[in-house]
């Protein structure tokens, strides 16, 4: 066969590969979920496409959520796909796999093991197995396999595109032309508008790092090859980030008010510390990379309870919940070992140091000598939570040094590394015995070491299940205890098959071929098993049932005028439940990760801590939001509010508020708050009423007055278009009840733009003249528009690059234009 045929049977591995695992996905049209994250991108992505059909705009701004909100900054809608270089691609590779609905998520799996195959091959310069052991690994890696269920497709993407974003980055290190500029751009573009913020930038970690280490290696030797690299590698990032900066300048924008940035104008602040730093990896937990069950395994790991199938919380480790596994495979692991000891160099040097700053950083609460450092000064690190997410990048190193452990094994028949072989395979032998008889002396002593073990074990910390806790830990200590022994067992026997294949190859048993192949079937016999456990297809009708009207839905549409819903108590799932909006509803609820600031503040100082102990539900808040309907699993008072309907089916009960205020409307009185204590004090006080008194952060350059006579009329509600038509006795200040948030809306009466006014905390306002007006606010972010322009030129810029650069090529231009041309370096 030719290089070219041998490198396609791979590639078809790969893809029979994906064919086999996610076989439900692609010839029966199953969904990954029917739940969790894969329902909330549904909901926004149904609700953004309501608004653009029936508005004929680009949703920039949704009210149906948190009484409002930018669903393009937090990149929940973006309506419009210039991923050009990504979109046509996946069509056509989902042709592969029936164009099936969900199988765009399976496409960027064999993407991400067809890259890795390249890198390793092209960039690494090993054989084809190694390069394919590279490949699987990486591929279906269980940590990655498990994104799809839980619905995490935009990180899914981005992790699958850091192979060929390192390859490309090699590429314009070692040629410096013109070609590799572009393709380098094209594919940070590509990464980026994957919009996964939180992998990409990881994948720009491993980048750069790779380029300071290039730097190093090269300063004393030639100083003006370094300065040309980092320029080089500049260019590329700023025609990748304008390539991206449709979505990214709006994201930047909007991360200063969110959760994620500091809530105001300006703001370089980020997450919380304890919010960022909750799902830090314990490194006692790194244990899993050998037996994934070690600590239970997943929180929602299915198996059997009383007979019956469940999902029971397996997981008893010290993150707060853990629905997927880190674990990479035995042979990875082995084989990165044997690289690192015997075939140090430049690369795997440099892919060593990159997996210790990776699980340094998982660390993060639990080693803050560096995760502090970063997130006390690196840029934009303390916008992101969840520390163990970079662990996503291990399967990548450990696939780069596996493929060099395998190389080594294959350079053992020479005479220069045949004592390496010797020592490795005695190595090898004296673990497998150990291991062994740890193994037998398991089974022997199996009772005696769950009852040692079982005392101070198998017990996560404030493991609570109310009256039945001891009750409930007591069935699932065993089962706990049962998962760890399974997998140890499991890990001998993937242990002794691996050495094995590779002391029979040392033994010049078998040749180069079947060790390779004995390698891949236990690999993948190894994954496989790990990954099945989160490959659990739903039909994909039961996607769309999630947000099937139920009764309480279909009374609240059929009710007249423009208000808000309250889904009770906060933080609850009818809280967080985006089904209300999917159908149009108002809510002052909903889910996001990254809420705006504001509203998260306000939410968690003022709507639970009402001045009634016996009702501590803040009204104030209630009403100036305009909730008209009060929806909770539990009875109100009956004195403050009306029972109109009872779903009988979910026991939800709704009742009407009867002193809910309009969407719009005039107060007597403003009172200026110095500070965000003084405002909350107002807001939570027992004698503020909203309907009479503003809360305001400064003071009004105008005076305003109490107006004998008033009227308020909302002629037009869109998303982003809003007018009202008013009078006045007097210069009045107008509340509006819909969320503050400067960048992008702008006020105008009689089309003369006039202040908007940060009221209540998340309210705006305005100062009305004396008589009748009709005034309009409008959201038309500038940095919108410039990001479309930008991002379009960007991407000419670089395709004109590539086609140069194609031009330039010593094999085009000895076909199209006569006789070869010198390939400049340089």
């Amino acid at each position: 066969m030719s290089p070219l045929k041998m490198d396609l049977v791979c590639i078809g591995v790969l893809f029979a590969i994906t064919l086999f695992l996610f076989r439900g996905i692609v010839f029966d049209n199953m969904a990954f979920s029917s739940e969790g994250d894969t329902a909330a991108a549904l909901s926004y992505t149904h609700a953004g496409q309501t608004i653009k059909e029936t508005e004929g705009i680009d949703p920039l701004w949704m009210p149906h959520f948190f009484s409002g909100m930018p669903t393009f900054g937090n990149v929940a809608y973006v309506p419009h796909n210039i991923n050009y270089l990504q979109t046509p691609v996946v069509a056509i590779i989902k042709l592969l796999y029936l164009n099936s609905t969900w199988s765009w998520l399976v496409v960027h799996y064999f993407l991400g093991g067809v890259f890795m195959f390249f890198l390793a091959r092209i960039t690494l310069h090993v054989s084809r197995p190694a390069a394919l052991i590279a490949a699987i690994t990486f591929m279906v890696s269980p940590y990655a396999i498990g994104l799809a269920g839980e619905g995490h497709g935009s990180k899914l993407m981005a992790l699958m595109y850091l192979p060929l974003v390192f390859l490309l980055t090699h590429m314009l290190l070692e040629r410096r032309d013109l070609l590799s500029f572009g393709l380098l751009s094209a594919a940070i573009g590509t990464l980026m508008l994957t919009n996964h913020m939180q992998i990409v930038y990881y994948v720009f970690m491993v980048i750069g790092l790779y380029l300071i280490y290039q730097i190093i290696m090269d300063f004393r030797e030639n100083k003006l090859l370094v300065a040309k690299k980092a320029a080089l590698f500049a260019g590329t990032l700023l025609v990748g980030v304008c390539i991206s900066s449709y979505v990214y300048l709006s994201v930047y924008e909007y991360s200063t008010y969110s959760i994620r940035g500091g809530g105001t104008a300006g703001s370089t602040g980020g997450l919380s510390y304890d919010y960022a730093t909750n799902w830090s990896w314990n490194p006692w937990e790194t244990i899993v990379f050998l037996i994934p069950s070690f600590f239970g395994f997943s929180s929602q790991h299915p198996t059997t309870w009383q007979g019956q199938p469940a999902v029971l919380p397996l997981y008893w480790g010290s993150m707060p919940f853990h629905t997927s596994s880190v674990y990479v495979g035995i042979i990875p692991i082995l084989l990165s070992l044997v690289a690192l000891i015997y075939r140090r160099n430049r690369v795997t040097i440099f892919f060593a140091i990159l997996t210790v700053i990776v699980f340094l950083i998982s660390f993060g609460k639990h080693f803050p000598l560096v995760y502090d450092l970063l997130f006390t000064y690196l840029p934009f690190f303390n916008k992101f939570r969840a520390p163990s997410m970079i662990l996503h990048l291990i399967p990548f190193t450990t696939a780069v040094l596996g493929a060099y452990g395998f190389v080594f094994l294959l350079d053992t028949r020479d005479q220069a590394h045949q004592s390496s072989g010797q020592k490795l395979k005695k190595g090898l032998l004296y673990a497998t015995g150990g291991l062994a008889a740890v193994l037998i002396l398991g089974l022997v002593f199996k009772s005696f070491f769950y009852q040692t073990l079982a005392g101070s074990w198998f017990v996560k910390e404030g493991e609570n299940y109310g009256e039945q806790t001891q009750q409930v830990i007591a069935a699932l200590k065993p089962l706990r205890f049962d998962l760890l022994w399974k997998d140890y067992i499991k890990f001998v026997l993937i242990f002794a098959a691996s050495v094995a294949a590779i002391i029979a190859y040392l033994n010049k048993k078998i040749h180069a071929g079947a060790l390779g192949a004995s390698l891949v079937a236990i690999l993948l016999v190894d994954l496989v098993i790990i990954d099945t456990k989160f490959i659990n297809p739903k039909p994909s009708s039961t996607l769309e049932e999630n947000f099937r009207p139920d009764a309480t839905i279909s009374y609240l549409k059929q009710q007249p005028g423009l208000f808000r819903v309250a889904p009770l108590p906060v933080g609850s799932s009818l809280f967080m439940d985006n089904t209300f909006a999917y159908h149009g509803i108002q809510s002052i609820g909903g889910y996001s990760p990254a809420k705006l600031k504001i509203y998260q503040t306000m939410l968690d100082s003022c709507i639970g801590k009402g001045p009634d102990p016996n009702f501590p539900l803040n009204m104030n808040i209630i009403n100036m939001l305009n909730v008209k309907y009060i929806v909770v699993p539990f009875q109100l008072p009956d004195d403050r509010f009306q029972l109109v309907y009872v779903d009988q089916a979910t026991k939800k009960l709704t009742y009407l508020n009867p002193f809910a205020l309009p969407r719009a409307f005039f107060v007597k009185d403003a009172v200026v708050a110095h500070n965000q204590t003084e405002v909350f004090n107002a807001l939570n006080s027992m004698s503020f009423n909203a309907k009479t008194t503003a809360v305001l952060e400064k003071a009004l350059s105008q005076q305003i007055t109490s107006p004998d006579s008033s009227s308020v009329e909302i002629t037009e509600y869109k998303s982003r278009r809003i007018t009202v038509k008013v009078f006045t006795s007097s210069p009045a200040l107008l509340v509006l009840g819909e969320v503050y948030y400067p960048a992008g809306w702008k006020a105008y009466i009689d089309g003369t733009e006039t202040e908007i006014h940060k009221t209540n905390y998340i309210l705006r306002s305005l100062v009305v003249p004396a008589g009748s007006h009709e005034i309009l606010f409008e959201f038309n972010p500038p940095l919108y528009e410039i990001g479309w322009t930008l991002s379009n030129v960007a991407w000419g810029l670089a395709a004109v690059c590539i086609l140069l650069g194609v031009w330039r090529t010593p094999w085009v231009r000895s076909r199209f234009a006569g006789k070869p041309r010198e390939h400049a370096r340089g």
